[in-house]
C-alpha cells in the first residue's frame, strides 16, 4: 500500500501506519501453528517427560477451583505456551536469526534487529486474554525442567519479570505477590508441589534465605535511570494515581541484579507489555543485555496485545499470535460496538459546551446498561476521553451539575495531573484507592473522565461506554487496540453465563476515524447501534416466583471417585508374567529385534521414534536402569511416592520376563539391552497399562447437603437467542444453547407426562464427577433435569455427535443416579436422547423418550 501523503491523509490518519503490515501476521506464525497442531497430535514427541507431564495436567484434566467452580486453560493460552515449548524445547532454536530461517514463509524485508546473542521470543494476545496466566505457566514449565529434569544449564530457575511502569506492576504483583496465580489457578500437579519452592520477590521485599528458585518482579525504571520527559510525549495520569515512578532506587537496583548474579545459572527473563521493547537500542534493552554479560539468559519472552514497531509491522520474533478479532468472536472479551449518531460540535472554547451532544448521549446509554445490569449484581462505568486537564476538568464539573443523582461528589472521578504530572499529594491515597476498587460492588464511582485512555495496566471489568472526544497523533504513539483496550475485559469472566458482552463507542468524528482504523488493522466489522434509538436489551435469567410449583431439587453428594495417594498394594500384586508383550531383543540385529512387534511398531521403528525422548546415560549397573524406569513410571502414573514398590517389580520383568526367558541382570551385553528407548517405552507403556484403571477408587456416596433448588440460582444475563420461555420451568427462560435444546426444551414444556422440567445452568454448579479413558477424574454439566407425573427425577442428556467421552459420562451418570435414589428415597434415572433418533420419532410426550433407552 503506498504511503499517503500528509495532504491526503485527511482525518483518517492513515498516514500513522502501513496498514498491509498490519493485515499481517508476524512471519513465523503460520507454519509455526501447523507445526505445533501436528505434534499436539502426536502426543508431544520430543518434549520432555515433565513437560509432557506438565502439559497433560493444564490441558488434559478437568480443575475445580476451592470455590466449587470449574477451570479451565482457554485454547489461545494453550496454544501460545505449546508454540513456546515447542520452539525452545523441541525445535531447540535459540536465536531469532534462526527462528526465521527455519519458520519465516513471508516473502519481502523483515526487520531483524543485530542483537542475536539469546534466545527471544514474542506471545502475541489480545487485551484481556490472559497472557499473565500463560507467564505462570512458562515460569512452572522452566523451573520444573530444571529441578526435576537434570538440566540446570538450559532451563531456569530464577525468573526476572519486568513491567514497563507502576501502573503494570501494581497488576501483575495481585498475581505474583505471595505466589498468589501458582496457588490459585492449577499450575502445579498434585504429585509435583512437593517440589514447589519459588520465592516471589517484589520490589522493595526481602528475599528468604535460600529457595530452590526465585521470581523477582520490578519495573524497568528501577533498574536504569531514564530522563525526564521533554519531548512532548503525553503524561501518564495513570502512574501517578498508582504510584509515581520516580528515578531509579540505586540501592534496588543494585540489589536486584546482585540477587540474579548470586544465584548464577540460567535467566528466563519475561517482559510484559513488550511493545515497549520496540526500539533495540531503549534503555529496557540494555539494561537486559547488561545483565546477560554476568547471567546467561535462557530466554527473553516478550508479552504483549501489540507488539509493533512504530510504522506497524509486528515484531519478527513473535510465534504466536491471538489476534483480537479471534478474541471477539471467540468471546474471550467484549464485543465493540459503534454509536452513530448525528450529533454536532458546538463551537466553543468549553468542553462540556462543545461536546454536551456526546456527553448526554453518553450518559443515557450508561443509564440503559445501569438498569440492565441492576438484576445481576453488576455496576457498568462510563468512561470519557478528552484533549486536554482543562477539559477534563470542566466535563467532571458538568457532570456532577447536569447528573447529580448519578455523578456528584465521588461519583465521577476525574484523573489528571499538576504541571509536573504528579497528582496533588493530598489527592494521591485517596485516587489510588478508588482506581483499584472501582469495579468493586460498593464502590461509588460511575465515571471516570480522563485525558488518556489507560494504554495498559488497569484491568478496568465494568466499561460499557466509551466516549471518545480527542484525536490521536502520531505524536502520542497509541496503537487502534489500545484506544478502546481498557473497555474490552469481560465482566462476567469465567462465570459460565452464555453472555456476549459488549462496549459501546461514541465519540467525534476524530475519534471514530481512529476507531475504524482497528476495523480495518483487524479485518473485522464492530456492531453498530443509533444513538437515542436502538435501546439496550439484555435478557437477565432467574427464577419466577410465580412459577415456584415448578421448583426442582438437585441433592449434593460427596464424590464417588478420588485418586489414589498410594497403588503400593496393587503394584506388590502385580504379576509381570502376564503382561502381553513379544521378548525384547538381548542385542542389535538379534532374531527378536526381526520379528518384535508392539502396538503396531516395529523395534526398530521404536528406536527411532523414542531415541531423544528415552535417552539414558550410559548405565554402569542394572540397577541404575531399574531405578530411572521405576521414576519414568511413577511420574507417568502422577505417584512419585511410588517408586519403591515399583524397583522390585521392575527388576522382577527384567529378569524373569522380558526377554522371553529368565536372565542376569548384572551381564553387560543385559544392562545395555535393558537401557535401549524402544525399550523404556515398552516398559513404561506396560506397568502404566497394567495400573492406570486402579488409580481411581471409587468411595462410598454420602449425602453432602441439603438439596440445591433451580429456584436458588443466581440471576444472570444470556444473549444466545436460543432461549425457551417454558410454562413449567422455575426459570422466567431456559437457558439453552443450541437448536435442538430449544427444540427439546419445548417439547418438555409440551409433554403431558412432564410436571416440572428446567435447562440446568452452568452457573448453578451441578457436575457429575467421570473418569476418561486415561483415568483421568474429569467433569460434565448434564442438560436437562425434569420430573415426571409417577414423581421419578430425570437426569436428561442431549446429544448431537457422540465422542469416545460420552460413553464414560453415561456411566458416571447412571451411577450418580443410582446413588442419589438410595440417599435421598427419590427415584432418579438418567437418560440420553440422541437427536437424530429425537427427530425420527417424533415423540409425543417423555414416556416415548424413555423407548430409547
Amino acid at each position: 500500500m503506498p504511503r499517503q501523503s500528509k495532504a491526503s491523509a485527511g482525518t483518517a490518519q492513515l498516514g500513522l501506519f502501513n496498514v498491509e503490515d498490519y493485515l499481517k501476521t508476524a512471519p513465523c506464525v503460520p507454519l509455526l501453528r501447523q507445526k505445533v497442531d501436528e505434534w499436539r497430535g502426536k502426543g508431544y514427541p520430543g518434549a520432555t517427560e515433565v513437560t509432557r507431564d506438565l502439559l497433560r495436567w493444564w490441558f488434559q484434566t478437568d480443575h475445580r477451583l476451592p470455590n466449587g467452580r470449574i477451570f479451565a486453560y482457554h485454547s489461545s493460552q494453550r496454544e501460545a505456551i505449546e508454540t513456546l515449548i515447542y520452539v525452545y524445547e523441541v525445535a531447540k532454536v535459540r536465536t531469532r536469526r534462526d527462528l526465521l530461517t527455519e519458520f519465516a514463509r513471508q516473502s519481502g524485508e523483515i526487520r531483524l534487529p543485530p542483537d542475536d546473542d539469546f534466545a527471544r521470543y514474542c506471545t502475541k494476545m489480545a487485551t484481556g486474554s490472559g497472557k499473565t496466566k500463560v507467564m505462570s505457566l512458562a515460569v512452572a514449565w522452566q523451573y520444573w525442567n530444571a529441578v526435576m529434569g537434570g538440566n540446570e544449564q538450559e532451563y531456569a530457575k530464577t525468573f526476572l519479570l519486568l513491567a514497563p511502569n507502576v501502573i503494570v506492576l501494581e497488576r501483575l504483583k495481585t498475581d505474583f505477590a505471595g505466589g498468589h496465580i501458582f496457588q490459585a489457578d492449577p499450575v502445579m500437579p498434585e504429585h509435583l508441589r512437593y517440589l514447589w519452592d519459588l520465592d516471589c520477590v517484589m520490589r522493595g521485599d526481602g528475599q528468604r534465605a535460600h529457595s530452590e528458585g526465585l521470581l523477582l518482579l520490578t519495573n524497568i525504571q528501577q533498574l536504569y535511570e531514564r530522563p525526564d520527559k521533554g519531548n512532548g510525549e503525553e503524561p501518564e495520569p495513570l502512574a501517578a494515581v498508582l504510584g509515581p515512578k520516580g528515578p531509579a532506587a540505586q540501592s534496588e537496583s543494585a540489589d536486584f541484579i546482585e540477587r540474579i548474579r548470586k544465584r548464577g545459572g540460567p535467566m528466563l527473563v519475561i517482559n510484559d507489555e513488550a511493545h515497549h521493547t520496540h526500539d533495540e537500542d531503549n534503555g529496557w534493552n540494555e539494561v537486559i543485555h547488561r545483565l546477560s554479560e554476568d547471567t546467561p539468559i535462557a530466554a527473553q519472552l516478550d508479552f504483549s496485545a501489540t507488539p509493533r514497531f512504530q510504522k506497524g509491522a509486528l515484531f519478527p520474533w513473535t510465534i504466536s499470535d491471538y489476534p483480537l478479532k479471534q478474541a471477539i468472536i471467540d468471546g474471550v472479551v467484549k464485543r465493540p460496538y459503534k454509536g452513530v449518531a448525528d450529533i454536532h460540535e458546538t463551537p466553543s472554547e468549553y468542553a462540556s459546551i462543545k461536546y454536551e451532544g456526546y456527553l448526554v448521549a453518553g450518559v443515557h446509554r450508561w443509564r440503559e446498561y445501569r438498569e440492565q445490569l441492576a438484576g445481576v449484581g453488576k455496576r457498568p462505568l462510563l468512561f470519557i476521553m478528552l484533549n486536554s486537564t482543562d477539559e477534563a476538568d470542566d466535563v467532571g464539573e458538568f457532570l456532577r451539575a447536569k447528573f447529580p443523582e448519578d455523578f456528584a461528589g465521588d461519583r465521577t472521578l476525574v484523573i489528571h495531573t499538576k504541571s509536573n504530572g504528579d497528582i496533588k499529594e493530598k489527592d494521591l491515597d485517596r485516587a489510588r484507592k478508588v482506581a483499584r476498587e472501582v469495579d468493586e460492588a460498593d464502590c461509588p464511582v460511575n465515571a471516570i473522565v480522563s485525558v488518556l485512555m489507560l494504554r495498559e495496566g488497569w484491568d478496568v471489568q465494568n466499561v460499557t461506554v466509551v466516549v471518545g472526544l480527542r484525536p490521536y497523533t502520531a505524536k502520542a504513539n497509541i496503537l487502534p487496540e489500545q484506544t478502546i483496550g481498557r473497555g474490552l475485559r469481560l465482566m462476567f469472566r469465567g462465570q459460565g453465563v452464555g453472555y456476549t458482552e459488549r462496549v459501546d463507542i461514541i465519540g467525534n468524528r476524530a475519534f471514530l476515524d481512529f476507531v475504524e482504523d482497528l476495523e480495518k488493522l483487524e479485518q473485522l466489522e464492530l456492531g453498530k447501534f443509533e444513538v437515542g434509538k436502538d435501546k439496550l436489551t439484555i435478557l437477565t435469567i432467574q427464577p419466577a416466583t410465580e412459577k415456584a410449583a415448578f421448583n426442582i431439587a438437585i441433592p449434593k453428594l460427596t464424590p464417588v471417585l478420588q485418586r489414589k495417594k498410594s497403588l503400593s498394594e496393587e503394584i506388590a500384586a502385580l504379576d509381570v508374567n502376564r503382561f502381553m508383550c513379544p521378548p525384547l531383543p538381548k542385542k542389535p540385529g538379534d532374531a527378536a529385534e526381526q520379528t518384535f512387534h508392539y502396538e503396531g511398531y516395529d523395534f526398530i521403528t521404536l528406536e527411532r521414534e523414542f531415541s531423544r525422548e528415552y535417552t539414558l546415560p550410559p548405565p554402569g549397573t542394572a540397577n541404575e536402569v531399574i531405578g530411572y524406569y521405576a521414576r519414568l513410571i511413577a511420574k507417568d502414573l502422577k505417584l512419585p511416592a511410588q517408586f519403591a514398590a515399583l524397583v522390585p517389580k521392575v527388576r522382577e520383568f527384567f529378569a524373569e520376563k522380558a526377554f522371553g526367558e529368565p536372565v542376569h541382570l548384572d551381564e553387560p551385553q543385559i544392562i545395555q539391552a535393558m537401557a535401549r528407548p524402544a525399550v523404556a517405552f515398552v516398559v513404561k507403556k506396560l506397568f502404566t497399562n497394567a495400573l492406570r484403571s486402579q488409580i481411581v477408587e471409587e468411595l462410598e456416596p454420602q449425602l453432602l447437603t441439603d438439596a440445591r433448588t433451580l429456584a436458588d440460582c443466581a440471576p444472570f444475563p444470556f444473549s444466545n437467542p436460543n432461549a425457551v420461555e417454558g410454562h413449567k420451568c422455575i426459570l422466567n427462560y431456559a437457558p439453552c444453547s443450541n437448536d435442538f435444546e430449544r427444540a427439546f426444551g419445548r417439547f418438555l414444556d409440551g409433554a403431558g407426562d412432564i410436571v416440572a422440567w428446567c435447562k440446568i445452568p452452568d452457573s448453578f454448579g451441578f457436575t457429575i464427577e467421570y473418569t476418561d479413558q486415561s483415568a483421568s477424574l474429569r467433569y460434565y454439566y448434564p442438560d436437562f433435569v425434569g420430573i415426571t407425573a409417577d414423581g421419578t427425577h430425570w437426569v436428561i442428556e442431549t446429544k448431537g455427535m457422540e465422542s469416545v467421552e460420552v460413553a464414560y459420562k453415561d456411566k458416571a451418570a447412571r451411577l450418580w443416579c443410582d446413588n442419589a435414589t438410595e440417599l435421598t428415597g427419590v427415584r432418579w434415572e438418567y437418560i440420553k436422547v440422541p437427536q437424530k433418533d429425537f427427530y425420527a420419532m417424533q415423540p409425543a410426550d417423555f414416556g416415548d423418550i424413555t423407548l430409547m433407552r
